[in-house]
């Protein structure tokens, strides 16, 4: 719709047309209306007011309709216009002129013309006037160039018959003599021999590539040190857990230690062993009695009609003495009304035993037994039905072995000793590095009681050659251990000995688990010739989740076999978690990597760091070598204030300290600008126009993005913190301006240091927290600006 044209048939409204700036001053605006008008007083007496708005550093400009005049004479056509004079000019930016009419709609009103809402302003500037070189029709876009094409590799020639192939041709090329093709010659024989090496050597090459990758990656090892380069951390198979209910004989042990073996069939039919505990640093001694059992003890209600333990209870009453009870695990077992259904069981553990007495009218003795409101039953339980009992033991899937090995890098000779020795490997800096693999797996991991901590491993490894025993401790990563720090981790990998008498070995493969020492940077590095014990437990995985009432067999070797009368799981075992795939780990870990990042490598990974933080606005950093090691100095703008509060610098000094690399020291400085005003004399080709030269210039040093993808030499992102402004790179953005013929003389002037313009040196050096800047806004002066003086040309 051609809304001019149909207002053109409306007599009613008129519109706003162009705006007119009379003098040099700027100070006199001629508002210019789009039609005549048969009553040019309703015209003048529908306008209430005239705004002029949308400056940078004017943002508002004042006009005072008393100093107003209407007039039609001056428009061939009769069209009325609008002066009026305000008391100073804006500035360079666009500003909006509108003019606001009285709202009435009584017709007989002579205020009732008004001007159409889409034409009641109009978009003008000030500067109009101001004396310019420059041609006023945009210049043309420029296309990008075309990327240049590389020739076809054909990468897949990479096997025996390809490498013969290709060096039958280039022996044909470089020995055209050499006519003999037969396999038996010496030629065609070397050749072969090489072509085999050369396919050796290929898929060796492909083997080492893929695992350097996640996407390639096959062997456990290497999936996981891939995935932490990306802060993910592959879950490992973790063990199930399960309670052990026993029935002991009346003269039996009251004591059950951890560490007892207990098993059952798996639905395969192979073994599934459990030992008794919480783990393998679980030395807890269980109480047990017999008059815990499910026989002796009996729950018990007053009247008739509390048979029903009803759903949410935390409490109960049972038939015994109240002696050590507290702290112990509660078994109560409901079954069910038909004999197919499965009984109904929960566990609790009693916090008190209070109230131990005589019911004086059934001579009962009775104790009334409370537990954790977290544990509160989840159904109701038929007392009819239900029995209980104590005698509860918790345990863990796996089982433990124990090693000894001897970290040497002397010559081995007792061939014959039992005990095993350490692989030794090249370390940093040519260090000595002991690893050992374990001769069961796999490891079993306990999951640990807070989600957002990772499983750890049950093993526990002890300098059994020392005065004094000392314990090793486990490092999910020896990154995190000190140099001198008594640290081992363990790897997915088993090694093969290839010479025992050298402790050489080659990888042999995932299925395993090795003890990797410290190379004394990162961990300790074992004395020579020290003897380790290793004790740990194999086990893990869904396969522990085993059903209820499975685990029944005591281990027959065990000293307490002949006093156990019975033992079983009332409850499944749960806990139990196979090791992630491999297929989602390179899923997952790329996932998590681009969704949330914890490490800075370059100055862009700093920046983008600290401007995760809500109130910065801009950052910038530099690297500076301080004597021992690299520092980090990261500068930010805070938004809406010039300078950081303290606790705004400790939360980003807390920040970068999280992100930096190892080796590196991360500092907070806050910003300032460095604001110069330049003059430049450049000389122009003969055969080439002033104006053009300008335009191509002011281009060239300006702060924007141009459609070929360049930026200007003083973009905002071309300049960081202490980045000194470099004369030599200067005069290349300027000499690479088609028409420049040579500069001819540039001097600065730094607002705040130097009162006049002196020569540009070699180096404008700035603070290491300020950056320079040189807008060239007229608008904003003192950000900095650019003047420019041409010769010659045409």
């Amino acid at each position: 719709m051609d809304r001019r044209a149909r207002l053109h048939d409306y007599d009613a409204l008129n519109g706003v047309d162009f705006v007119e700036v009379r003098n040099p001053g700027q100070t006199q605006l001629r508002v210019h209306f789009i039609k005549r008008v048969p009553d040019q007083a309703a015209l003048q007496a529908s306008v209430a007011s005239v705004t002029i708005t949308g400056g940078e550093t004017v943002p508002t400009v004042a006009v005072d309709l008393g100093r107003s005049s209407w007039g039609t004479d001056a428009d061939p056509e009769r069209r009325p216009w609008l002066d009026i004079v305000v008391d100073a000019p804006g500035d360079f930016s666009m500003y909006t002129l509108r003019v606001v009419t009285h709202k009435t709609l009584d017709p007989m009103d002579s205020r009732a013309q008004t001007l159409d809402r889409y034409f009641d302003h109009v978009t003008f500037s000030f500067k109009v006037d101001c004396p310019s070189l420059l041609d006023c029709e945009p210049p043309p876009e420029a296309c990008p160039p075309l990327e240049d094409t590389l020739p076809p590799i054909d990468y897949l020639a990479k096997d025996f018959q390809s490498f013969r192939k290709a060096l039958s041709d280039f022996s044909a090329l470089r020995y055209p003599k050499w006519q003999e093709r037969s396999e038996a010659d010496f030629g065609m024989m070397f050749m072969e021999a090489l072509s085999s090496v050369a396919d050796d050597l290929s898929y060796q090459q492909d083997r080492i590539a893929a695992e350097a990758w996640l996407e390639t990656a096959t062997q456990r090892r290497s999936l996981v040190r891939l995935a932490r380069l990306v802060d993910y951390e592959p879950k490992v198979a973790t063990a199930a857990h399960a309670f052990l209910q026993l029935e002991i004989q009346s003269t039996g042990i009251g004591l059950f230690p951890a560490g007892v073996l207990v098993s059952g069939s798996a639905p395969d039919g192979a073994a599934v062993e459990f030992e008794t505990g919480t783990g393998l640093d679980d030395g807890t001694l269980y109480r047990v009695r017999a008059a815990w059992s499910s026989g002796a003890l009996k729950p018990y209600w007053w009247d008739d009609s509390e048979q029903c333990l009803p759903a949410g209870a935390t409490e109960m009453w049972i038939t015994t003495v109240a002696d050590d009870l507290e702290d112990q695990w509660l078994l109560i077992d409901t079954a069910a009304v038909s004999p197919a259904d499965r009984p109904m069981r929960q566990i609790v553990k009693i916090t008190k035993a209070l109230d131990s007495l005589i019911d004086p009218l059934t001579s009962t003795q009775v104790t009334r037994v409370i537990w954790d409101p977290k544990e509160a039953l989840s159904h109701e339980h038929d007392l009819m039905r239900t029995t209980v009992s104590c005698n509860l033991v918790p345990a863990t899937h796996g089982r433990r072995y124990s090693e000894r090995f001897v970290a040497s890098t002397d010559a081995w000779t007792n061939t014959t000793s039992p005990m095993s020795r350490a692989t030794v490997r090249t370390g940093a800096n040519g260090s000595v590095q002991f690893l050992h693999t374990l001769r069961r797996s796999r490891l079993a991991w306990l999951a640990q009681p807070d989600p957002r901590e990772a499983a750890r491993p049950e093993i526990r490894v002890t300098e059994a050659s020392s005065i004094d025993p000392r314990s090793w401790s486990w490092r999910r990563r020896l990154l995190d251990g000190a140099p001198f720090e008594l640290a081992f981790t363990v790897d997915p990998a088993r090694y093969r000995s290839v010479h025992a008498g050298l402790g050489a070995a080659d990888y042999d493969g995932g299925d395993g688990d090795t003890i990797r020492f410290g190379d004394g940077v990162l961990g300790a590095i074992p004395e020579n010739n020290a003897v380790f014990d290793v004790t740990y437990r194999c086990g893990g995985g869904s396969r522990g989740n085993v059903a209820a009432d499975v685990l029944t067999r005591l281990d027959p070797e065990s000293t307490f076999a002949g006093q156990v009368i019975r033992i079983t799981n009332p409850l499944p075992a749960t806990g139990g978690r196979d090791e992630e795939p491999a297929d989602q780990v390179r899923e997952m870990a790329p996932q998590k990597f681009r969704a949330e990042q914890y490490r800075a490598v370059r100055a862009e990974d700093y920046e983008k760091a600290a401007m995760t933080l809500s109130w910065v606005q801009r950052a910038g950093t530099r690297f500076r070598y301080t004597g021992s090691w690299l520092s980090v100095f990261t500068a930010v703008d805070p938004k809406a204030e010039e300078a950081m509060s303290d606790d705004e610098a400790l939360e980003l000094t807390g920040l970068l300290d999280r992100y930096r690399l190892a080796g590196y020291e991360a500092f907070a400085l806050e910003p300032r600008f460095a604001s110069l005003d330049l003059d430049i004399t450049v000389c122009v080709r003969p055969d080439a126009f002033r104006g053009e030269v300008e335009r191509a210039l002011i281009a060239a040093l300006d702060t924007r993005d141009h459609i070929d993808g360049t930026r200007g030499f003083f973009h905002s992102d071309q300049f960081t913190f202490g980045q000194p402004l470099e004369r030599s790179r200067l005069e290349a953005a300027i000499q690479e301006v088609r028409g420049v013929d040579g500069v001819v003389d540039m001097s600065y002037r730094r607002r705040g240091h130097t009162a006049g313009y002196v020569t540009l040196p070699d180096r404008v050096e700035v603070g290491q927290d300020e950056i320079v800047r040189v807008d060239n806004d007229p608008s904003r002066p003192e950000c900095g600006s650019l003047r420019l003086e041409l010769r010659g040309g045409k």
